[in-house]
């Protein structure tokens, strides 16, 4: 496997992964997103954004490149996968759970196949859930797999 960080420089690449408890509210899904501006965040993975299908245009800031959200059908649950401008990532494809607890976001990241998992588990004890997530990751054997969230 080859160093991420090769084309970063010395820096390298910075994740960070956050339950929000809800960003509907423009005040705080602007203090959020400007706090992940501030740590320098490439890769953030973020958990209950309580966002509805119609609303991820709200992920949107001038710092962030690309975003990918799985939302549930309720203001409630949610996951996001954003991308820092910079960050050298190019998207392949994309799943959804139609529960909003998990989306899996496969592609390059500084040319290394990568695979981003963003979960926000159940709060009680689920194996089946997380088979299923698992499960669900396809080429693993030929990606680096990064998983971030809230596992309860």
């Amino acid at each position: 496997m080859q160093d991420l960080n090769a084309n970063m420089g010395n820096e390298g690449i910075t994740f960070c992964s956050w339950n929000v408890k809800g960003i509907n509210e423009p005040i705080k899904r602007g203090k959020v997103l400007a706090h992940l501006k501030a740590l320098k965040v490439d890769v953030a993975f973020i958990q209950e954004t309580h966002l509805k299908k119609d609303a991820e245009h709200r992920l949107k800031a001038k710092w962030i490149d690309k975003a990918y959200h799985s939302s549930f059908t309720q203001k409630s649950r949610g996951v996001a996968i954003l991308f820092r401008k910079g960050t050298l990532f190019k998207h392949t494809s994309t799943i959804n759970d139609s529960d909003g607890r998990y989306i899996i976001v496969i592609g390059e990241l500084n040319a290394q196949k990568m695979i981003f998992v963003n979960v926000y588990g159940p709060n009680f004890d689920s194996p089946l859930f997380f088979k299923k997530i698992f499960n669900t990751i396809p080429e693993l054997a030929q990606h680096n797999l990064i998983i971030g969230g809230d596992l309860n």
